[in-house]
C-alpha cells in the first residue's frame, strides 16, 4: 500500500492461505494491485483467499448451485453486493470484493494446460480481480479474456511466482 498523499494507490489486499500450498502472499497481493493499477483503480480493499477443495465446492454450491469445486470465484463488493459487509467509514477505501482460489483445482487445470501451478495461480488472480471490476466473460464479447491476455503479457509487470520457493 502506498501513501495517498504522494499520489499513489490507496489499495489494501488481505491474503489468507488456508491450504498446504506455500503461497507467496506478498506476490499474490502485488498481482491484485498490479491489475487494479492498470485498470485505474486508485483506492479499494480486496480480500484474496486460497482454500481447499471442499470449501470451494461448498461456496460454488451455495452461490452458483454447482455441486463441484471450481478454480476461482469472485464476489464483487459495493452497495449492491449480496453480502453483509460493513460499509467503509468515511474517507476509507471501498470494499471492492473477495476473490477465492482453489489451488487443488488450479493444479489440475495447470497440468491439463501444461503450465506451472504458479502461472495458473497468477492467471486466476488476474481473472478474479477483473471480475471484481465488472468484467464478465460469460456475457461479454471476449473483452475479459483479451484484457487478461494483455495484463499477463505486460512487460512492465515484474511478476514473482505465487508459489513460494522453499
Amino acid at each position: 500500500m502506498t501513501d495517498p498523499a504522494e499520489g499513489g494507490l490507496r489499495v489494501g489486499v488481505e491474503v489468507v492461505n488456508e491450504t498446504a500450498v506455500p503461497i507467496d502472499e506478498e506476490a499474490a497481493a502485488r498481482a491484485v494491485m498490479f491489475v487494479l493499477e492498470r485498470e485505474d483503480v486508485s483506492s479499494g480493499e480486496v480480500a484474496l483467499a486460497f482454500v481447499e477443495e471442499a470449501a470451494m465446492a461448498e461456496l460454488n454450491s451455495t452461490y452458483r448451485s454447482l455441486d463441484e469445486a471450481t478454480d476461482v470465484l469472485s464476489f464483487p463488493g459495493g452497495p449492491d453486493d449480496d453480502f453483509d459487509w460493513p460499509e467503509p467509514e468515511e474517507g476509507l477505501a471501498p470494499h471492492l470484493g473477495d476473490i477465492v482460489i482453489c489451488p487443488t483445482v488450479a493444479q489440475r487445470n495447470a497440468a491439463e494446460d501444461g503450465v506451472p501451478l504458479a502461472e495458473e495461480l497468477r492467471r486466476l488472480v488476474v481473472h478474479g480481480t477483473l471480475h471484481l471490476l465488472d468484467y464478465d466473460h460469460e456475457v461479454d464479447q471476449g473483452e475479459q479474456r483479451a484484457r487478461e491476455t494483455e495484463l499477463l503479457g505486460d512487460p512492465t509487470w515484474d511478476a514473482a511466482p505465487l508459489v513460494a520457493t522453499q
